[in-house]
């Protein structure tokens, strides 16, 4: 009985954290292709998106999300990211990336925080 206890827990662990990497691997890709839609739709209605060590979010809500974004691929046609390397801890998942342009070139990191199959909040570290 313990034994399957175990393999349960596991099971439901490892569950998680393969849906947490696909939200945040569909959500890079539509980015990557600045397909509005679907970037959008990997979002909680609710989102809330910070800068790594701010107590108040600078972007809340999936709306507010769209029209950020929205424009930001509008005017920078050129952008893309490259995954160099990704952690997923339960519902968590941990993106450093490089991101380029014709207008910059950094390399930052992404905390996505899961919940009911949907982003529920972002730390950006630059």
């Amino acid at each position: 009985m313990r034994y399957l206890t175990l393999l349960l827990l596991f099971s439901i662990y490892s569950f998680s954290q393969n849906n947490a990497e696909k939200i945040v691997q569909t959500q890079f890709d539509a980015y990557n292709k600045q397909d509005i839609e679907t970037f959008v739709a990997t979002y909680a209605d609710d989102v809330e998106i910070f800068e790594f060590g701010q107590e108040k979010p600078y972007l809340v809500g999936k709306e507010e999300l769209r029209k950020s974004y929205a424009s930001f691929f509008k005017t920078n046609p050129t952008n893309r990211a490259t995954l160099l390397e990704r952690i997923i801890q339960g519902n968590y998942v941990i993106d450093n990336e490089k991101v380029t342009s014709d207008k910059y070139n950094f390399t930052g990191t992404a905390i996505y925080l899961i919940d009911n199959n949907l982003i529920k909040k972002v730390w950006f570290i630059h």
